[in-house]
């Protein structure tokens, strides 16, 4: 985690993600919590969604048909600066240079439900 701190209620979340089935896990999760959550399967539809819904939280994959999420960390902070923004990929040697780039958390795929819910509470 960075020093950025989460807190808070989180009222909606952007997913970006090409995997369906991890949407649909990370939604169900969210859901739970009572956060709406939008999802989106390219960089370009993930920045478009989070400028329009300026999203609490933004959960960004690495590895997207259009490009790659670490590298467009900074993007994201400009179109939605007070959304806080969550690395989650396979990738586990990409933790430091996600928290480096400004994410505020990371996660390793596969998803792990309670690393979720932490990162919630």
């Amino acid at each position: 985690m960075s020093n950025r701190a989460f807190s808070g209620t989180y009222r909606k979340a952007v997913i970006i993600d090409d995997e369906i089935d991890t949407c649909l896990l990370l939604g169900l999760a969210l859901q739970r919590f009572g956060i709406m959550s939008l999802r989106a399967h390219t960089l370009e539809e993930g920045l478009a969604k989070a400028a329009e819904e300026q999203p609490s939280l933004i959960f960004l994959d690495n590895n997207l048909p259009d490009g790659i999420g670490v590298e467009q960390i900074e993007k994201f902070r400009e179109k939605a600066p007070t959304s806080r923004l969550v690395m989650i990929t396979a990738m586990s040697g990409l933790r430091e240079r996600a928290l480096q780039s400004g994410a505020d958390g990371f996660v390793e795929k596969p998803l792990d439900l309670s690393k979720i819910e932490q990162i919630l509470q």
